[in-house]
């Protein structure tokens, strides 16, 4: 099978996300959150819209969020924390929580102050792919599935979601990094952090997405261009999602063991390979198509996001305060381990502020796997 542009450029990303991070420009960019998600809590407007969903998700990107949403509704945020304010659209993951092993306990654990969302437009030969176009006005999907307990060759593999967990260590202090598919295992430290990531799909069979079966209508592709893509899901092809997902778990120091793993993700799953991500577009019509073929800052940063090149013709970009600022209050009455307003800190040792949970919220116990997890509804 020849290689991809998901397969190369991803490999590449996932390289920097486990080793040190390589300077380089491409027809990609970067958008980097603001200090705090937009609001922590259980809403899945894809997944059970009009209703409190199954489990906790951190939520950034338009104020327009609500748990019922369309186009429109997304069109309506006057802030956002991503940077270009042309970006509406909303992103969210599920919460990761520390499993106390002296008495069971959950305690969040906290975000460290960004998430990184890159959008991939690019051929293997560092050229702008052609065949890529903007996402339709009524457009969303899910990478990755809440379900899953274990490893899945294909569906995780370098022509899927590339799902991967990395401890992030310190060589300077003798702190190893470890990473796998799922939450990796013998470490007592991740001084740089603990951290997920995931590509989203981007070949489209033209279908609307379908609640009964939630990943039909899209594909990944498997070489440049709309070719590049499986039939039937050659109709479209989008830009490629690729997210990381930043945590402080030094919080947790000296309360677990090498031979231990105690983190757990709010839909139950002690294994990591159940992490997913939902994406509901609101990118105003027009501003990735005229950006995608100019802006290719890459990881450099250079040209920032709010270049001409990139958005600064199309309505610029959010400063870093108007971002931490843009915030929504929950419209879930429970406690999900986090407080409205709470920033949480970047340093080890400070516990989030929603305090200790007897259990995750919703019905969601643990499962263990290695088949898929069962649906819980209460």
């Amino acid at each position: 099978m020849p290689f991809s542009t998901f397969g190369l450029l991803s490999w590449g990303l996932l390289a920097s996300f486990v080793d040190p991070i390589i300077a380089q420009q491409g027809h990609y960019f970067i958008l980097e959150g603001g200090n705090a998600p937009l609001v922590i809590e259980r809403l899945d407007p894809i997944v059970s819209p009009g209703a409190t969903s199954g489990h906790v998700h951190s939520i950034v990107g338009g104020n327009g969020f609500q748990s019922s949403m369309n186009f429109a509704q997304a069109q309506t945020s006057t802030c956002s924390t991503m940077s270009p304010k042309a970006d509406k659209s909303n992103y969210w993951m599920p919460n990761v929580y520390f499993q106390d092993p002296s008495n069971g306990s959950f305690i969040r654990v906290p975000e460290l102050p960004y998430h990184k969302i890159y959008y991939k437009y690019g051929t293997t030969a560092n050229t702008v792919d052609k065949d890529i176009v903007e996402f339709p006005q009524e457009f969303r999907m899910i990478g990755g599935s809440y379900l899953a307990r274990s490893e899945n060759a294909t569906a995780m593999g370098p022509y899927g979601s590339q799902l991967g967990w990395v401890c992030h260590g310190d060589p300077t202090n003798n702190y190893k990094s470890y990473s796998a598919v799922g939450f990796p295992t013998g470490f007592t430290s991740c001084p740089g952090g603990l951290a997920a990531a995931l590509t989203l799909p981007s070949c489209w069979n033209g279908q609307p997405f379908n609640i009964a079966s939630p990943s039909a209508h899209m594909a990944y592709p498997v070489a440049d261009g709309l070719s590049g893509c499986p039939a039937p899901h050659n109709v479209a092809r989008f830009p490629q999602i690729f997210v990381e997902y930043w945590l402080q778990v030094d919080t947790f120091n000296g309360l677990y063991s090498a031979n231990h793993q105690p983190f757990v993700l709010s839909s139950g799953d002690p294994t990591g390979y159940g992490y997913h991500i939902d994406f509901l577009n609101g990118w105003n019509v027009g501003a990735l198509k005229s950006a995608m073929p100019t802006c290719q800052p890459g990881n450099t940063f250079n040209p920032p996001l709010s270049d001409p090149s990139c958005f600064g013709k199309l309505g610029g970009t959010y400063t870093s305060p108007e971002m931490a600022a843009c915030t929504v209050k929950p419209t879930v009455n429970e406690n999900v381990g986090w407080t409205y307003g709470q920033v949480d800190t970047s340093y080890p040792g400070y516990l989030t502020h929603g305090g200790v949970l007897d259990a995750l919220p919703g019905c969601n116990p643990i499962q263990y796997g290695p088949a898929n997890a069962q649906p819980m509804t209460c």
